[in-house]
């Protein structure tokens, strides 16, 4: 089965730390060259200092769409870009869904959304131009599934991410470009780490029966096969990485 990214380009946003970072990891492990995109410039920088030579940092703001074709043109002088990880998000607030605020929702909509629909058609059209085959992979969340109160908002937009796989998936499949999500439960990172730490930890830690949270390499290890290809006749397709939660 072959796991391998050599001579692919990828971009990763998000890829400054957590899950987008092991996932700009993996793949450079695997051979690819990478491109990592966040909106903070110098953790980016130091996040491609530590992957090595074969990643570089491109700031971008995902939720303008001159900056996204920006990002895509500069990323080109690594080469045509074959795959594209819509990882970026933001999660902002925790409320009930009657005092989310419609300038919340935009806010949300604009990078959790329009962002990764941005990258996809641009990343898919220079594809098209060069009948070239990719892999689009966006990474969405159990939230997006499984609903849960106060992050109604941030769960619409996740699932949305799982049907906007499903559609390009659908669209693009004569054109050789595969579309799929992940939806990863409880995982490790610094914005959940207090949480786990808590008096909530333990509980949250018994409703997974695998007995543990994810690590963001749970995460890349799905990528890295949605990436190569091993999963070249996946498409559509939603990877729950939830350690057997939504069992429950």
């Amino acid at each position: 089965m072959d796991m391998d990214l050599e001579g692919k380009t990828a971009i990763v946003t998000g890829g400054s730390r957590g899950i987008g970072y092991a996932i700009a990891e993996a793949f450079v492990g695997a051979g690819a060259r990478v491109v990592i995109s966040a909106r903070g410039k110098e953790a980016l920088d130091e996040a491609a200092k530590r992957l090595g030579p074969n990643a570089i940092a491109i700031p971008c703001d995902i939720s303008d769409p001159e900056a996204v074709r920006a990002l895509v043109s500069d990323a080109s002088r690594l080469g045509l870009v074959d795959v594209l990880v819509n990882n970026a998000g933001i999660s902002p607030f925790y409320k009930r869904v009657e005092h989310t605020t419609a300038e919340e929702l935009d806010q949300l909509m604009g990078v959790n959304l329009r962002g990764a629909w941005c990258c996809s058609v641009e990343v898919a059209t220079r594809l098209f131009e060069a009948e070239r085959p990719g892999s689009i992979i966006n990474v969405s969340s159990m939230l997006g599934i499984q609903p849960d109160e106060r992050q109604g908002a941030y769960g619409v937009t996740k699932a949305g991410l799982i049907h906007m796989a499903k559609v390009f998936a659908l669209e693009w499949a004569d054109r050789g470009i595969r579309a799929n999500a992940l939806a990863p439960g409880w995982t490790e990172s610094d914005l959940t780490n207090a949480l786990f730490e808590s008096r909530h930890g333990p509980r949250l830690k018994g409703d997974v029966p695998l007995g543990r949270f994810a690590t963001p390499e749970d995460v890349a290890g799905a990528a890295l096969y949605l990436a190569s290809d091993a999963s070249s006749y996946v498409t559509g397709a939603v990877i729950t990485i939830d350690g057997g939660r939504s069992l429950r």
